[in-house]
């Protein structure tokens, strides 16, 4: 049994993704920001394996790569946290607050309205267990 029929997939592929001007920036953002962790990590290595026979002030230029990539690795995965939480939150309108939207989407309340539509039963009873 297929929920959505291929024609219908292909039908809202072509359709526009409605985003807002502050979510197509973040997410050009987010992407360099991970091209860039990606390359630090990368660098970070490569400098460590290669260099490290040479020394610049006392220190090998791998240790170097250690102490000054770990810390820009760090830096740019909180930036990228904090700037999807930023969104996430900005995204949500002010009178409705994180556990209210978990409670409707996953909750009671929407085991209730939709029962059985997992299963395929259009009529499913609920019975709360009292007793264990």
């Amino acid at each position: 049994m297929m929920g959505v029929s291929l024609k219908q997939r292909i039908h809202s592929m072509s359709q526009p993704v409605e985003h807002s001007t502050e979510e197509e920036i973040w997410e050009i953002v987010r992407s360099w920001l991970i091209i860039t962790r990606i390359i630090t990590f990368i660098t970070m290595i490569a400098l460590a394996e290669f260099f490290e026979d040479i020394t610049v002030g006392g220190l090998s230029v791998s240790l170097w790569s250690l102490i000054v990539g770990i810390p820009v690795f760090l830096i740019l995965s909180i930036i990228i946290i904090w700037g999807d939480r930023w969104m996430k939150n900005h995204l949500l309108p002010e009178n409705e607050n994180l556990l209210g939207e978990v409670d409707r989407t996953h909750g009671r309340q929407a085991q209730m309205l939709t029962p059985g539509i997992d299963s395929g039963k259009s009529e499913v009873k609920l019975h709360p267990i009292f007793n264990r």
